[in-house]
């Protein structure tokens, strides 16, 4: 159920070039989270009455914590790298439909292209009997995060644009070369929309099925401004539908891209 929490920033700390962590807590929280969803959380600002839309990195439901990744890439954001420890924000959480993993799926890989790496964490903790192998995409070194948090669940393979960590090169093609020895019985990622097109190609003729959390610029988060609207295949045609509460998690055979 939607409904605007008060969270306590414990921490709020760089963690890469340009990248932060913060790490919220909140006394009345939810009873369910799943990979997948997200927070939307009220700066400390009145210049900037627009809530902030971050996945949920990960959580822990009995230390009642949230934790976000971000980029510093505007106003809004640089004001939440300089929020404090103690400094109380509003929050709603958890918003829009996470990913949902049948029971057969036993082995799983999760792909992550630039920021889009934040989401992935979250999956293991909700479904923690799977065989995980992670797939990462950075454009250089220093703005890898998470990779040891997710190395926790499972082998972690990583691709950067210079080569300066990994392999060399795009992150699906790193996938594709791995997919005979891994065998996935699903596909879960998150990442720009190029590396879905990329990820489409290397796919082809495959019959995996593919679970992707798009980015989309949002304005209320909770469905009323369809600012991040997304144009998806349904049986009655092509319509397009809210990526907020919707989604934001699809199967991408249905996401005209």
């Amino acid at each position: 159920m939607m409904k605007d929490r008060v969270v306590s920033v414990l921490s709020n700390t760089k963690v890469a070039d340009g990248i932060f962590e913060m790490v919220v807590h909140s006394e009345d929280f939810p009873e369910l989270i799943v990979g997948g969803q997200f927070i939307h959380i009220a700066l400390p600002s009145l210049a900037h009455p627009l809530r902030r839309p971050f996945c949920i990195a990960n959580f822990d439901m009995s230390a009642k914590t949230i934790t976000v990744e971000y980029a510093v890439v505007g106003e809004g954001t640089e004001i939440l790298s300089r929020v404090e420890n103690g400094t109380e924000l509003k929050a709603l959480f958890p918003l829009g439909n996470g990913f949902s993993l049948d029971a057969d799926y036993k082995t799983i890989a999760l792909v992550g292209g630039g920021m889009g790496v934040a989401v992935l964490p979250a999956i293991p903790t909700t479904w923690q009997d799977k065989d995980y192998h992670s797939f990462l995409g950075f454009a250089t070194a220093s703005k890898a995060v998470l990779v040891d948090e997710l190395s926790k669940s499972g082998k972690v393979y990583i691709a950067t644009d210079d080569g300066s960590l990994g392999e060399k090169g795009f992150v699906t093609s790193l996938l594709a070369s791995k997919l005979a020895m891994i065998k996935p019985d699903a596909i879960l990622c998150c990442g720009p929309e190029i590396m879905y097109k990329s990820l489409a190609r290397e796919l082809e003729g495959m019959d995996i099925p593919v679970f992707i959390s798009l980015e989309r610029r949002m304005g209320c988060g909770v469905g009323a401004c369809l600012v991040c609207n997304c144009k998806v295949k349904t049986p009655k045609g092509d319509k397009y539908l809210r990526a907020c509460v919707d989604g934001p998690v699809f199967p991408m055979k249905e996401v005209i891209l």
